[in-house]
């Protein structure tokens, strides 16, 4: 035997000789053990001086017996078969024993045990057979052979007697028993229904529950059936939408003709049951229906074969109402929930809740977030022109609009007033300026309010959520732009730029990042670059960041256009570089040489010091000229020979050359021609839809398939998920950079990362 199969059979003999925990098992346990017992303890009596004949009967009918009784006990159940079988074993014993008194040993026990199952009537038929069959062979007892002794039928009688009626007791006290045990079992259903639906507030898992424990119930109850069906309108029948019981076959549908005729009431009521249900439930006894409180148009039916008990009805009253109330606070949340959340004249999402989705935005790696600011031009014409209801209808009349023009992503709001807010999840900015295009179009259309012709206008300010920004400063430049579009004349869009900002507050800008660039409070951040090849990091981009004492850590949206227009550039430009290629040094030393791509502005490549620079760094640190990738824009070369003289300097030298945000401008083709181009970097925006857009799936094979054939080699900028990654991988691009392999991080951190990712394995879409 092997060591699993020892416990397997450990665990089916265990029930033979330790009781079960529960109340009514245990009795029917020790019942079968009573009669386990006691035919053990007649049978010898039973073969005293006996023939061949009575050995027979005994040797027959004693384990007809035993096996009878353990499988009624396993089983807990009554099968009419095995009655007739223990009658006829009895009898057998009985007819085997030297005098019919001494099998009273066995039936005594026997009759005991049985009266723990099935149904009364059932019990009933069971003694009254084995009744007559041991005063038939009493009568005959003394004339079959080894039967040297024979009762007084008198006694047979009184023993018969005192049979039945101990019987009877015993039925009663195990009908007693009975009660008490689905009474427990109905209470702790009720009660573990009612703990379990403490903070569930999803209505279907709800139900799900309160049927789990109607089910309990119809299993402890006997014979108990039970089923919810829903009236779908008058002429078409009643659809089961469960069942649970011991039904011969499912139920689809019932007649609706079991509903009474006009409004159902709404207490419980009862009813013969049609044919369908009869032959599919296997009685005619009148069926229970109570209309479920929390759900109009669904009804519980319930049915036994002898009644449905009215402990049973009161429970799963008790336990619907429990449901109903559990759904009712649920729905009473979710309301209070909206309410908090919706503007009550327009329906829109509140300040509340557009502040929470614009909190929820900043940490969502998704593509960008931008946020526009609508504020309505003469608004204050119409509202005190044409009353202050017509404002308000008015004001339904944008809301309506506005969202209707959005995407299924974005969130439209109701700041207060005239003020409305938009979230544009995932969208670039050329996207995003097009939707605000078609919001001024579509609110500037005439309309007509109380008959009256009326129009207005909007004004839209536009401002993009980016790493390095907090959502209160995005708030803050979304609203400063739309100051902007009104003062530019109303009913427009302006896109939030540092330029827009008031004259004092860019003197200030700029006298900080003047300070800042002195103080070396500019820092820099990399973010890794993965070839598609072998998943293995390749090079690394630098990518300033302002460490402001005051606002923190600063994405460059925030200061690049105010430093280009200052020349503070050049200083920040140097200091990144140098910064740069120290770490980059560091790296090699380190044994994971990665390439460098460092940005590079017009500014800076119009610069007469910065191929200077470029030597004093490469030589400083030791680095190849090829390890240096400078990344410009499309536009960085138009019209600027000076920087097309730059860029020709630094490829004599060695030095790689980039081609930044790929495919946004009108002169990618131009650029790859007239520069001595080494790598292409294609913008985000494409690569955001690679996975599900045709049209970007077209354009990135197409660049991919042109670089080929150029000999250039190929980025895909910002790559957050695997989808996107394969896709490129078989569009062709070598290289890939975005969130799903890296944030931009410190120095020190890449450098963990470098080793991590030189020993772990790498992130591929063929893993």
């Amino acid at each position: 035997m092997t060591s699993t199969a020892a416990p397997s059979l450990w665990r089916r003999l265990r029930w033979l000789v330790v009781p079960p925990a529960e109340l009514v098992q245990r009795t029917r346990w020790l019942f079968c053990a009573i009669a386990v017992c006691s035919l053990l303890l007649t049978t010898p009596a039973a073969l005293a001086g006996a023939g061949p004949s009575r050995v027979l009967l005994v040797a027959v009918s004693g384990p007809v017996l035993l096996l009878s009784w353990v499988h009624r006990c396993r089983a807990e159940a009554a099968a009419p078969a095995l009655d007739v079988v223990e009658v006829l074993a009895l009898v057998a014993f009985t007819l085997a024993c030297p005098a019919p008194v001494v099998g009273f040993g066995a039936t005594f026990p026997a009759v005991w045990f049985r009266v723990m199952y099935g149904r009364t009537r059932h019990v009933v038929t069971y003694a009254a057979a084995l009744s007559a069959a041991l005063l038939g062979v009493t009568s005959v007892a003394r004339a079959l052979p080894g039967h040297f002794t024979a009762a007084d039928p008198r006694f047979v009688l009184t023993a018969i007697s005192v049979l039945l009626l101990s019987g009877l007791g015993a039925r009663h006290l195990a009908l007693v028993l009975f009660a008490r045990e689905q009474t427990r079992a109905r209470d702790e259903a009720l009660f573990a229904l009612g703990t379990s639906l403490l903070g569930v507030v999803d209505l279907m898992e709800i139900r799900l529950q309160g049927w789990a424990a109607v089910q309990e119930i119809c299993r402890m109850t006997p014979g108990l059936r039970g089923m919810v069906v829903a009236d779908e309108g008058a002429g078409r029948p009643l659809r089961v939408a469960a069942q649970t019981g011991g039904f011969a076959r499912p139920l689809l549908d019932l007649p609706r003709a079991l509903l009474p005729a006009g409004d159902v009431p709404n207490e419980i009521y009862g009813f013969a049951p049609p044919a369908v249900l009869t032959a599919a439930a296997g009685f005619t006894r009148q069926w229970v229906c109570m209309p479920l409180p929390a759900s109009p148009a669904r009804y519980m039916l319930l049915g036994a074969p002898d009644g449905v008990p009215a402990d049973a009805v009161t429970a799963i009253q008790s336990l619907n109402n429990q449901v109903a109330l559990a759904m009712r606070t649920t729905q009473a949340h979710r309301d209070l929930e909206v309410q908090a959340r919706t503007d009550a004249l327009t329906g829109l999402a509140n300040r509340a809740a557009f502040t929470a989705a614009l909190q929820a935005a900043t940490g969502d790696a998704a593509g960008d977030t931008w946020v526009l600011f609508l504020d309505l031009d003469d608004f204050k014409v119409v509202n005190d022109g044409l009353g202050h209801a017509a404002g308000d209808r008015l004001l339904q009349h944008v809301a309506t609009r506005v969202s209707g023009a959005l995407r299924g992503q974005d969130l439209c709001a109701r700041l207060g007033g005239d003020e409305f807010g938009v979230l544009l999840r995932g969208a670039g900015q050329h996207e995003a300026e097009q939707i605000g295009r078609r919001l001024v179009e579509l609110l500037s259309a005439p309309l007509r309010l109380d008959g009256r012709p009326t129009q207005v206008g909007t004004s839209i300010g536009m401002a993009v959520l980016r790493p390095g920004i907090s959502e209160t400063e995005v708030v803050q430049q979304a609203d400063t732009a739309m100051y902007a579009a009104k003062a530019a004349g109303k009913n427009r869009v302006q896109v939030f730029s540092p330029a827009l900002l008031d004259g004092d507050q860019t003197t200030a800008l700029e006298t900080e990042l003047r300070t800042a660039a002195s103080r070396g409070e500019f820092v820099v951040h990399y973010q890794p670059i993965v070839a598609t090849r072998d998943g293995r990091c390749t090079a690394v981009e630098a990518l300033v960041r302002w460490a402001h004492p005051t606002h923190g850590l600063l994405g460059p949206d925030a200061f690049l256009d105010a430093a280009e227009r200052t020349g503070v550039i050049n200083r920040i430009g140097e200091q990144v570089l140098r910064q740069a290629c120290a770490a980059a040094a560091s790296w090699e030393d380190g044994g994971r040489p990665v390439a460098l791509h460092v940005n590079a502005s017009p500014s800076q490549l119009a610069h007469p010091r910065f191929v200077t620079v470029v030597r004093e760094c490469l030589t400083e640190h030791a680095l190849a000229p090829k390890q240096l990738i400078i990344e410009i824009t499309e536009s960085t070369v138009l019209d600027s020979p000076s920087v097309q003289a730059t860029l020709d300097v630094l490829a004599g030298l060695g030095v790689g050359l980039a081609v930044d945000d790929f495919g946004t401008g009108y002169s990618a083709l131009t650029t790859l021609r007239t520069l001595p181009v080494d790598i292409v970097k294609i913008d985000k925006s494409f690569v955001a839809g690679a996975a599900t857009e045709v049209a970007d799936q077209a354009v990135l094979e197409a660049i991919a398939q042109m670089a080929a054939r150029l000999g250039l080699e190929t980025v895909a900028e910002g790559v957050e998920d695997l989808d996107q990654q394969r896709f490129v991988e078989r569009a062709g691009i070598t290289a890939v950079q975005g969130y799903l392999h890296q944030h931009p991080v410190p120095a020190a951190e890449l450098t963990a990362w470098l080793a991590r990712a030189h020993t772990d394995q790498p992130v591929s879409s063929r893993a």
